[in-house]
């Protein structure tokens, strides 16, 4: 018969192997909860003899589950899940504790949400947000989920809002007093240096440019590396607009007549929606795009 003791350690462990599934790194999943990379990765070695079979296939880029570890990670999620439940319970409005995961554009998170974030831990010093930007990021459970609609996958969770954006051509200042206004779209894409997202080259609508840029200097998966080219003065970036909000170092290239409007979704755990610390950071949230005069569209 297992022992108190054996249980606790037990669960410590497969709480272990769940986060570190939830995050992709050993490194990343001891850096969020306090614990030295070296005794996770002890535990989960421990884990592993329990089981007597591989949980985790462990590679410079990562940790990718093998089938047995997908296997309970659903029994996991509902313990951590009850846990969490039982720790809100304590925690009241004034006091509230633990991480807010959230997955996000890197865009929107970098440019928007981070500078504001502040207005956040004034009131609640306690919560934490670990933002997730990475595409190859295990997506299986965050608390809320901010996503392009064109790439939506099948997220469990309930629609909470969705707003639309525009993306469009924009560059320093400095850019356009060194190598004067494109005097139209053919003119930027013959002579005008170029930076953009592979996001969007991956789009119809932005086709365009792969076929017509003379100087597509620079091509990224980064949102953040694309911003801050453009506001470094290395050339014309499309990016959403909600990058330019209060930010002087930007401005739309004039004489260029194109905008793409995409769509945004943000999606809550179900488990989580009553969740005193997701509650706060939607709150926050909401309280956000008024001020950014960010239209949404709710489903509450």
């Amino acid at each position: 018969m297992a022992t108190i003791k054996s249980k606790v350690s037990l669960l410590r462990e497969l709480l272990v192997l769940k986060e570190v599934i939830d995050t992709g790194q050993i490194f990343a999943a001891a850096e969020r909860n306090g614990i030295k990379h070296s005794n996770m990765s002890k535990m989960l070695t421990e884990l592993e003899t329990r089981f007597a079979a591989k949980l985790l296939v462990r590679s410079p880029a990562g940790c990718v589950p093998t089938n047995m570890a997908r296997q309970i990670y659903s029994d996991v999620e509902r313990i951590s899940e009850i846990l969490d439940s039982i720790l809100d319970n304590l925690s009241g409005p004034e006091e509230l504790i633990g991480y807010v995961s959230i997955w996000t554009e890197e865009g929107f998170a970098g440019s928007g949400l981070l500078p504001e974030l502040s207005k956040l831990y004034s009131l609640h010093p306690k919560v934490r947000l670990d933002i997730l930007t990475n595409r190859h990021a295990n997506m299986s459970n965050p608390d809320i989920t901010i996503l392009d609609i064109r790439s939506l996958q099948k997220i469990p969770g309930k629609t909470l809002f969705k707003f639309k954006t525009r993306a469009k051509f924009y560059t320093s200042p400095e850019y356009i007093n060194k190598f004067g206004i494109p005097k139209d779209m053919d003119d930027m894409l013959e002579n005008f240096d170029i930076c953009i997202r592979q996001k969007f080259l991956s789009l119809p609508e932005c086709s365009f440019l792969l076929k017509r840029a003379k100087r597509l200097n620079t091509t990224t998966d980064s949102a953040s590396i694309v911003y801050q080219l453009a506001s470094d003065g290395a050339g014309i970036a499309l990016m959403p607009e909600w990058c330019t909000n209060k930010n002087q170092k930007l401005i739309e290239v004039p004489n260029i007549d194109f905008s793409y409007e995409y769509q945004l979704t943000g999606i809550v755990n179900p488990m989580k929606i009553k969740s005193p610390k997701v509650h706060a950071f939607l709150e926050f949230f909401y309280e956000f795009c008024r001020e950014h005069e960010i239209e949404l569209e709710m489903f509450e």
